[in-house]
């Protein structure tokens, strides 16, 4: 399985809107990307560092798909440039796009 992190770094002057985010951007990602082998997803939304400091990220989003070959198709494919320019609608952070390799280790 493969997954796709999306993390947003807080940084001095960087805005985030979560209920956009939220109630908008996530549901557009799980509809746009719903036939093209996301088998699921979750967001982590930033609360504190683990000192009590203020969360060095405002969220990662987390979107798994069932082969990176179904992954790769969704970055590439028609609704690509909608979610990704979506971005700019709930953030003006530099958002970090990163591929994975999932890995559950055994219970």
């Amino acid at each position: 399985m493969a997954s796709l992190s999306v993390v947003y770094p807080r940084t001095p002057g960087a805005t985030f809107d979560y209920d956009y985010y939220r109630n908008t951007h996530m549901p557009l990602v799980g509809k746009r990307w719903a036939d093209a082998g996301m088998v699921g997803g979750e967001a982590l939304l930033g609360q504190t560092g683990a000192d009590g400091s203020q969360a060095p990220y405002f969220a990662i989003g987390v979107i798994h798909f069932d082969t990176a070959d179904s992954l790769q198709a969704a970055l590439t494919g028609q609704h690509a440039p909608e979610i990704i320019g979506d971005i700019r609608n709930f953030t003006n952070a530099e958002p970090v796009i990163q591929v994975n390799e999932r890995f559950v280790p055994p219970s």
